[in-house]
C-alpha cells in the first residue's frame, strides 16, 4: 500500500475512534500490514507492576493515551512528524525530556504544543485558551536545557519534530497529573 494512502487510512481510523470517544485506548504499535492499529484495554495498565514504567518506540505519526517513556530514533530523515497525547478530561499532560540528540543548527527541531493542531485548526481554539498561539509553542532548540519539563494546560498536548540525521532522536517521559481546577 503506498505510504500516503496508508497514512490517510490511519488518520481516518484515528478520527473515527476519536469521534466515538475511544481514543483513550488507541495506540499505534509495531504491527504487520493486516493490523496497523490496536485498540488497547485497561489490561495493559494492570500488567505493569507498581514500579515499572511502560516503554516503547515512537513512530513519526503517533497517538498516545498512556503514561510511559517513549523514544524516537530516526532510521532515515523524518521531516514532518508529530505525536499526539491525550488524557482524561480532569488530567494535565507533563512531558519530560530525558535525552535529546538533535541538530538544532542543521534544521532539526523538537517543539511541544499546548493542545493539538490538525489540518491547520487548533484545539482548543485561540478563543478558548488563556495563552496566545505563540506562547503555546515550546521549542527545545530555543529553550535548550532551560526547560526540561513541560506541562499542558489541559488534557491534550502534541510534539512536532524534524530529525534529518539517521541515528539522532530523543527520549521523553509522559505523565498525567490531576487537574484540580
Amino acid at each position: 500500500m503506498p505510504s500516503a494512502f496508508q497514512f490517510q487510512c490511519h488518520f481516518v481510523l484515528i478520527f473515527l475512534a476519536a469521534s466515538k470517544g475511544e481514543t483513550r485506548y488507541l495506540e499505534v504499535r509495531d504491527a504487520g500490514e493486516d493490523e496497523p492499529f490496536l485498540l488497547l484495554s485497561e489490561d495493559l495498565k494492570r500488567e505493569l507492576s507498581a514500579g515499572q514504567i511502560y516503554r516503547r518506540s515512537l513512530r513519526c505519526i503517533d497517538m498516545l493515551s498512556i503514561e510511559g517513556q517513549f523514544t524516537f530514533t530516526a532510521e532515515q530523515p523524518q521531516l514532518h512528524c508529530a505525536t499526539f497525547f491525550i488524557g482524561e478530561p480532569e488530567e494535565l499532560i507533563t512531558i519530560d525530556y530525558n535525552f535529546v540528540n538533535i541538530d538544532c543548527q542543521g534544521g532539526d527541531f523538537l517543539k511541544v504544543f499546548d493542545g493539538w493542531i490538525l489540518k491547520g485548526e487548533k484545539f482548543p481554539s485561540s478563543l478558548d485558551h488563556p495563552l496566545s498561539t505563540s506562547q503555546r509553542y515550546i521549542d527545545f532548540c530555543e529553550s535548550g536545557n532551560i526547560q526540561r519539563s513541560i506541562r499542558s494546560s489541559q488534557n491534550v498536548a502534541m510534539i512536532f519534530f524534524r530529525i534529518q540525521q539517521p541515528g539522532n532522536g530523543f527520549t521523553i517521559t509522559v505523565k498525567k497529573i490531576t487537574n484540580l481546577f
